[in-house]
């Protein structure tokens, strides 16, 4: 009957220290606090501003083509306007031109054989005078052919004028007309004004709790 009690309170006591070993090792493992993630608020409006400025952008971009689109349908006339223009300035020069050449040339035709019969006058009493003055040097005889020389010169430079005043007016030379006035060329639209990029906030760290829970001392068991 003895025995059976010792071995009842051995059991006992085996069953106490397991279960004070468990709680030893049970307290000595360290529970890790939660980590948290602050939020930076500073974010969620960036990240609706950039929304924004992506949305912006691209209208941006559509107002520059339509801008552009819109300034080449202005250019093309007006530069097809001015082409013609001019052209139809030169053309009518060119005929006003062709024409003074026409009749300036028929008027030259009807004056060199004019010339050709002064010229020849001249040339013979040219040759009338230098033969007169070699066969008498004397001053009588060189004043003689002087004066005939002069009276000869004079006669075929008068008959010369008389038959060009016969021709008629000499054709005027013409001259260009003042070329037209370039109107001013179409203005083109202004363009938009970029939108600007937002600025990116600094980035938020993670962060722990610097209060971790101390590790909880082994018991000591006494033998």
């Amino acid at each position: 009957m003895k025995s059976t009690k010792l071995i009842g309170a051995a059991i006992v006591t085996v069953g106490l220290m397991a279960g004070s070993v468990s709680a030893v090792y049970a307290d000595d493992t360290t529970t890790p606090n939660p980590t948290t993630t602050v939020v930076n608020p500073a974010n969620a409006a960036y990240q609706a501003q950039l929304a924004a400025y992506k949305i912006a952008m691209i209208q941006y971009r559509v107002a520059l083509v339509k801008n552009d689109i819109a300034y080449r349908a202005l250019i093309r006339p007006y530069n097809t306007a001015w082409n013609n223009t001019m052209k139809a300035y030169e053309a009518a020069w060119q005929v006003t031109a062709a024409a003074n050449k026409v009749a300036n040339d028929a008027y030259q035709a009807k004056l060199a054989p004019l010339q050709v019969t002064r010229d020849a006058a001249l040339d013979a009493a040219d040759a009338a005078f230098l033969a007169a003055a070699t066969a008498n040097n004397t001053s009588a005889g060189l004043d003689a052919a002087l004066t005939a020389h002069n009276a000869a010169s004079t006669a075929a430079q008068n008959a010369f004028t008389a038959a060009v005043a016969a021709l008629g007016a000499k054709p005027v030379a013409v001259v260009k007309p003042a070329a037209p006035v370039k109107p001013a060329a179409p203005v083109k639209p202004v363009d938009p004004v970029k939108p600007v990029a937002p600025v990116k906030p600094a980035a938020t760290l993670k962060s722990s709790s610097d209060n971790k829970l101390a590790p909880t001392p082994k018991a000591t068991t006494h033998s």
